[in-house]
């Protein structure tokens, strides 16, 4: 062993710099000293890296460790904002004092995150105000211009109630279309070049899956001259790779972009040309054929949501109908670009936009063009239309493995790549993550399974429930939420129900409302995704477990199945309500198990129960957060006990103690609080 390896081992001793810092000490926990020895080894030797690391190992230390004894300078990329935020302002300064090793380190965001100053002084006083006469806009401007004046890094994630749906959004923040770049007047105190600057000079930069993926974010970001500059590359939360860079490696066109090319040009063109083009006019002209596209009628057998598009239209929408709105979203462009050009000298701002509409024109063929054998191999294509009128045209690769063959052969490349998760795969190659990145035959990976350290078969119960009625039975979430309601009230809430769709969510929520006594005297309250933002739910759900509080349960879906951390007793019921297969009608979905039967291989097998382990798992690990959480998991999905693959689906979660039946399950919930009760008491 090396002298470097023994260093990074000595950092986790009992006597070691983390234990004497930490209040309370440290136990050394080996699987924790494991991958942290072979990450070093990575570092040493100039590898790759992916390792499974489960719930309560510490992996973030396991590989912050290690690389700051290096001392080489690295990229650090996230799937998340919240796990961005906490290493840069909280993990990596923690393990720099406890090691006594300084360590520069830099948040680099997407150009959206920050404040905007020259939009903002726009939409407040500039020639653009006139334009903006909501009175509860112009209130939210001056609250957002107090916020910006005294704002360092001038982050938006600083600034209370300004969550992504906000209508201030786009006044505010710019992006890579409307970004005045070196023309702008406010050019010197930009927070995105601000941090752009501070990534350079840094020895650490911490950045997201989203911004490492983006083609255009690289250029723009000033990540371009970054990346051949660092030794290391990680990938935490690297489980989430392979559909954030399918997004980015893809093109699409939708309406909320077009609508708000089209609020640009109806506010812009009037300022610096005024009268010499219908401005207005060209504006509604664009949100009418937008509107137009949405209105396309349906067949009566394909519900909203992707339609296939592996023809010139797609599934189930009317052909004639299709091509002619089509035709006319392009003529709306084609008159904008004419009127831009004519303008185009005015103003920089102008400019900008003509840009814009060009970009989208020569991406045109994409969905006018029907596909040949050799792009419908290429790129997945699809219409996604939603009940509310919105629409989204997308065209990606199967799979994100293209960008990764070509990582790490350029000549200034990175030499060590690391890549982590909670969930990564079934077996110790870890094929559920690598193969769709194109890792498999990588001669330089290595990889590492190191299962949570956690007596689950101690901390939690399982329980599946045999009498409800199959998960795609009308009655299974009426039942289901009948027995959340029983289940939730003898605990006394901190409960959390997750399911697979948003509108199971919305429904679930509907009915516990209606099944539990509501007001200022009930003894729950029901919290529900979409009817607050999530950083609210979150914090409503944990202040419910404070003392002479009601309780609460909290139903959600989609982001709520992976980074929320409710440790402690929190969370003490977790409800799954069917498992997360991925749905058989997603273009995507089809795209990939058609590639793998036409390799004689089982698509079932290699990616519908792939995908489902792993969202499982995911959901799952919100239960068990430190090794003295408790508590009881429900899975509503009978199919788990009468399915061939429901043990593999069991085999892939921690061992817990089996619960036979409801009583059993009374009976555990009522433990938990009572146990709750002496343990407040003393």
């Amino acid at each position: 062993m090396t002298r470097f390896v023994d260093a990074v081992e000595a950092v986790f001793a009992a006597d070691g710099p983390l234990a004497v810092t930490t209040p309370g000490g440290l136990q050394p926990r080996q699987a924790q000293i494991h991958m942290a020895r072979a990450v070093a080894e990575a570092l040493e030797a100039q590898t790759w890296l992916a390792v499974e690391a489960g719930t309560g190992v510490g992996k973030t230390f396991a590989y912050l460790a290690p690389l700051l004894l290096s001392g080489r300078r690295a990229l650090l990329s996230t799937a998340t904002q919240s796990l961005q935020e906490q290493l840069f302002a909280r993990d990596i300064p923690a393990l720099s004092r406890a090691l006594g090793l300084p360590v520069r380190v830099a948040l680099l965001k997407g150009r959206a995150s920050y404040v905007c100053l020259q939009r903002l002084e726009q939409a407040r006083s500039g020639p653009v105000a006139g334009t903006l006469r909501d009175p509860a806009l112009a209130a939210g401007l001056e609250h957002v211009q107090r916020w910006a004046s005294a704002s360092v890094q001038g982050d938006l994630a600083e600034l209370p109630g300004l969550d992504e749906r906000s209508p201030l959004r786009p006044w505010v923040s710019s992006t890579r279309e409307n970004c005045l770049g070196d023309a702008c007047p406010r050019l010197a105190s930009c927070h995105v070049n601000r941090a752009r600057r501070a990534a350079q000079q840094a020895d650490w930069v911490v950045i997201n899956h989203h911004l490492y993926f983006s083609d255009q974010a690289v250029q723009a970001s000033g990540l371009s001259e970054l990346l051949p500059q660092v030794e290391v590359v990680v990938f935490d939360e690297a489980h989430r790779l392979n559909e954030i860079g399918v997004q980015f490696m893809g093109v699409s066109l939708d309406s909320g972009r077009l609508r708000a090319l089209a609020r640009e040009l109806a506010s812009q063109g009037p300022v610096w040309a005024r009268g010499q083009r219908p401005w207005a006019h060209l504006a509604l002209e664009l949100e009418q054929a937008v509107h137009h596209l949405a209105r396309v009628p349906r067949s009566g057998a394909v519900p909203a949501g992707r339609c296939r598009w592996s023809s010139p239209t797609p599934e189930g929408l009317d052909p004639r109908l299709w091509t002619q709105a089509l035709h006319g979203l392009a003529q709306a462009l084609r008159a904008m670009e004419q009127a831009l050009e004519a303008t185009q000298g005015a103003a920089v701002e102008l400019q900008r936009l003509l840009d814009t509409v060009r970009g989208l024109l020569a991406d045109w063929p994409r969905w006018t063009e029907p596909p040949t054998a050799s792009t419908a191999r290429e790129a997945v294509r699809w219409a996604d239309v939603d009940e509310a009128g919105g629409w989204r045209l997308v065209s990606v690769p199967p799979d994100a493995s293209a960008r990764f063959a070509l990582a790490g052969t350029a000549p200034q490349a990175a030499r060590s790549w690391i890549f982590t998760s909670a969930t990564l795969g079934g077996d110790d190659a870890l094929r559920w993550f690598t193969e769709p990145l194109g890792l498999q035959h990588h001669e330089e990976l290595r990889t590492l399974r190191l299962p949570s350290p956690f007596d689950h078969a101690s901390l939690a119960s399982l329980y599946v429930p045999h009498d409800l009625p199959e998960p795609g039975e009308p009655d299974h979430t009426p039942r289901l939420a009948q027995a959340v309601a029983r289940w939730a009230s003898r605990l006394g809430g901190r409960t959390l129900v997750l399911t697979t769709t948003l509108r199971a969510a919305s429904r679930m929520t509907d009915l516990l409302a209606e099944m539990l006594p509501i007001g200022s005297g009930a003894a729950l309250q029901v919290l529900g995704q979409g009817r607050l933002s999530r950083r609210a739910l979150l914090a409503r759900f944990r202040a419910a477990a404070g003392v002479g509080q009601p309780g609460a349960i909290l139903v959600a879906s989609a982001s709520f199945w992976e980074g929320v951390d409710l440790a402690g007793d929190v969370l003490q019921l977790l409800v799954i309500d069917k498992l997360p297969f991925p749905s058989p009608g997603d273009p995507l979905i089809e795209a990939r198990a058609q590639k793998h039967t036409d390799a004689g291989l089982s698509a079932f097998n290699g990616v519908y129960l792939p995908q489902a382990a792993l969202a499982l798992r995911q959901g799952v690990g919100r239960l068990i957060r430190s090794e003295t959480d408790r508590g009881v998991l429900v899975i509503g999905d009978r199919r788990l006990l009468t399915r061939s693959y429901g043990n593999a689906l069991l085999a892939a979660l921690p061992p817990m103690l089996r619960l036979v039946d409801e009583d059993e399950v009374m009976r555990a919930l009522k433990e938990l609080a009572l146990t709750r009760a002496s343990t407040k008491a003393r």
